[in-house]
């Protein structure tokens, strides 16, 4: 019998040298756990509301489904309300929130919970932006990146002055402030202040902005060049502040200053190697999810990037925030870019919804009551104090810094910025951890962030205002590329739509491109002609098959895909789909959200053009590719016959038939006019019929109707003798000409 060998037993001599590592930590370990942690917006927030009961996980998902309809209950009704009320719903929200709140009527069973639901809000707003971020964009917001880098410096240093020199004691003369709870000497803490009361909020400004119609503009750009540095300031700022306050070495912070170098290392490299390689994947993923033709996976793709993205950027040492920002961009130059943002939209409204409220619920009304001089003086002195010192910073002279701010944008951007932001919950929540500010002085510092947050709105309406007076000296005007530059990536705000790229849409682009694609600027590129189709094929890239057209990814019967290439006012929208059921969607869509457009589109029977009228269709054509060869007649208005009354009465009087039934001949002679020419002949005629087939049911019943074209149209007619020929034509005949031309 073999034995066999043990090969588990210890090997003598080694026992010796056996290592027990289950205590080892990397120098780096514990501090980027600590910063992980940091990050978190709903801990800092909600640090001692609503905690989770670790052992009852059906009550933790109970309480957060009690809370979830407690939101989407109060989202149906706030827009609404606000609306009513003529103010922001993000205002509205707030209130709401606070209503609602712990500090209020305690409504929420987990506050915590709602906060850490709340932030992938957040992430899909900052991914939103991202996505706009095109290389042209990138390129401008890099031009303010000095004015960015002087908020930050000048801001914090003019806040820490204020506090050191008393400030606050000065005013306690004048004011019944809480002088025991303001009056800060320590220069540590003094920091910590300025450093949180520098930030200013992207939640609240980047939908300020929307709906200012500032993005592109000047003050857009300078506005989001300024949140983005902010952005990524605050992950090395949570790892400098241990040692800002004195405890970077010992109990209190980390062991090993590699550790800052390593996490340093991690962010930049680190995360740069993330960047690149999803440059590489991230397309190849979309284009094999694309050719599924799964609307449910390409959505589930674009959350999973949008909240993966920051997932990864947290562990690397950066914020979520940072992560989706930067996978917005990623994603920004591709094609499907329009197509994404529409399908994240309902996301990020619901989910940023729910931040806003439970921001507002940690609102505590009680305090702010009791020390309302105190809070209401604060909130005055931040915003002033932050806007005067950007304002200062936007008029250095222009050899200084050639891409200055004219007045109005710097108005703009210093009122917009000088409030509150919310990453300073996440650096006043380490500053309480690490002993540095009271809790009470905590308490305070959040209450006013809150107000000057929740006021935003009311900045932005302010800076409109007193921009308003400086516009007839300093005129502020979208960004554009000078020296002929190309912007492919832009699109015109009024250019014509058209939905489908198939045989007609690709007829209805070459022959409305060489009519309409030329932009008025001859130095900028920007296609006025742009189509939509969710062919896998354009996932790669943009196709210009004319010059000044485009042809995007994406499901053009959904409007928000529209506006989201950039396509605000259509001038017109075709519908070439070929399903009638998808056709009749698309223009009651389209016509919701474009009242004031003309939405063309195609039907095969005079029934279907019925119902696409009543849908809202300005016009409808009825055969395979009238739609295309009437495109430029339907923009110009020459189906809409405009004649004189002497010749609609020639008309009428040559037919025998009334004004208003000869209306209807001349617009069918309008669509048989394929040349524009002014007459038709017997070929014309016949190729109308032939296209049409309507009501004929066999081919010696054409070849009939084409006999007696022949024989009644030996020469080119006009307007009036086609109205007396039709009158004398068979019923049969009669009845294709009506199959066959607009309704």
């Amino acid at each position: 019998m073999k034995t066999c060998t043990n090969y588990n037993r210890p090997v003598p001599g080694l026992t010796r040298l056996s290592l027990d590592l289950s205590g080892f930590e990397l120098p780096f370990q514990q501090i980027g756990e600590q910063l992980s942690g940091s990050l978190d917006i709903g801990g800092a927030l909600n640090g001692n509301v609503g905690n989770v009961p670790e052992a009852a996980t059906s009550m933790v998902l109970a309480s957060i489904g009690r809370d979830l309809l407690i939101f989407l209950a109060a989202s149906v009704v706030v827009t609404p309300l606000s609306l009513v009320l003529n103010i922001t719903p993000i205002l509205g929200y707030l209130i709401i929130g606070g209503l609602l709140g712990p500090h209020g009527f305690d409504i929420f069973a987990n506050s915590k919970a709602d906060l850490e639901l709340g932030d992938f809000g957040i992430l899909f707003l900052l991914f939103s932006e991202g996505l706009e971020v095109s290389s042209v964009r990138l390129q401008k917001l890099a031009n303010y990146f000095p004015l960015a880098l002087a908020q930050i410096s000048l801001t914090t240093a003019s806040l820490t002055a204020a506090i050191l020199l008393g400030l606050a004691e000065f005013m306690e003369r004048f004011l019944p402030l809480d002088g025991d709870m303001i009056n800060v000497h320590n220069p540590p803490e003094a920091v910590v202040l300025a450093l949180a009361g520098t930030l200013s909020t992207s939640a609240f400004i980047f939908p300020v902005l929307k709906e200012r119609g500032w993005e592109e503009e000047e003050s857009g750009q300078a506005a989001t060049s300024i949140l983005l540095l902010q952005d990524l300031f605050v992950a090395p700022l949570l790892v400098l502040l241990p040692y800002v306050v004195g405890q970077g070495v010992g109990d209190g912070g980390p062991s090993d200053y590699s550790a800052i170098a390593f996490l340093t290392f991690k962010a930049t490299v680190g995360f740069g190697s993330v960047f690149v390689a999803g440059s590489f994947l991230l397309r190849r993923v979309f284009k094999l999810v694309a050719q599924t033709k799964s609307t449910e996976t390409f959505v589930a793709l674009c959350l999973l990037v949008s909240v993966g993205m920051g997932t990864v950027a947290k562990d690397l040492g950066l914020t979520d925030t940072a992560g989706a920002f930067a996978a917005g961009i990623l994603l920004a130059n591709t094609n499907y870019r329009a197509q994404i943002q529409a399908d994240i939209l309902p996301f990020k409204g619901i989910l940023l919804g729910i931040f806003f409220m439970v921001a507002g619920s940690s609102f505590d009304l009680d305090l702010a009551i009791a020390e309302w001089p105190t809070v209401l003086t604060g909130s005055v002195f931040l915003i002033v104090l932050k806007a005067a010192t950007l304002a200062l910073a936007t008029r250095v002279p222009r050899w200084l810094e050639p891409n200055r701010l004219s007045a109005v944008d710097g108005i703009r951007v210093s009122l917009l910025l000088s409030g509150g932001g919310e990453f300073a919950f996440v650096v006043l929540a380490l500053a309480e951890k690490l002993g540095v500010l009271p809790v009470d002085l905590g308490g305070l510092l959040t209450a006013i962030v809150l107000i000057t947050m929740g006021v935003t709105p009311l900045l932005g309406q302010l800076a409109e205002v007193v921009s308003e007076r400086f516009v007839s000296t300093s005129s502020s005007t979208p960004t554009k590329q000078k020296n002929g530059e190309a912007q492919s990536e832009e699109i015109a705000d009024d250019a014509i739509v058209v939905c489908g790229y198939n045989e007609v849409g690709q007829s209805l682009l070459k022959v409305l491109g060489d009519e309409f694609g030329k932009s008025k600027d001859e130095n900028v590129y920007v296609p006025r002609v742009v189509a939509f189709e969710t062919d896998p094929s354009l996932i790669d890239s943009c196709l210009a098959p004319n010059p000044g057209t485009v042809v995007l990814f994406g499901d053009a019967s959904n409007p928000v895909v529209i506006r989201s290439s950039g396509v605000n006012h259509p001038s017109a929208l075709f519908i070439a789909y070929e399903e009638p059921a998808r056709v009749l969607s698309a223009t009651f869509r389209l016509r919701a959200s474009f009242a004031d457009a003309n939405i063309y589109a195609r039907a095969q029977t005079r029934a279907e053009a019925v119902t696409l009228k009543s849908a809202g269709a300005t016009e409808v054509v009825v055969e395979l590719d009238e739609l295309s060869r009437s495109a430029l007649s339907l923009i110009r208005g020459k189906l809409q016959v405009s004649m004189s009354p002497d010749l609609r009465m020639a008309a009428a009087q040559a037919a025998g038939v009334t004004i208003d039934a000869v209306d209807h001949l001349l617009e069918l002679y309008t669509c048989m006019d394929r040349d524009d020419s002014g007459l038709i002949d017997a070929a014309e005629f016949a190729y109308v019929v032939r296209m049409s087939n309507a009501g004929i049911v066999s081919d010696d019943e054409l070849d009939g109707m084409e006999g007696w074209l022949r024989t009644a149209m030996p020469e080119p007619i006009d307007p009036i003798e086609f109205c007396r020929i039709y009158m004398l034509a068979p019923k049969e005949l009669q009845s294709a000409l009506d199959g066959a031309c607009v309704i």
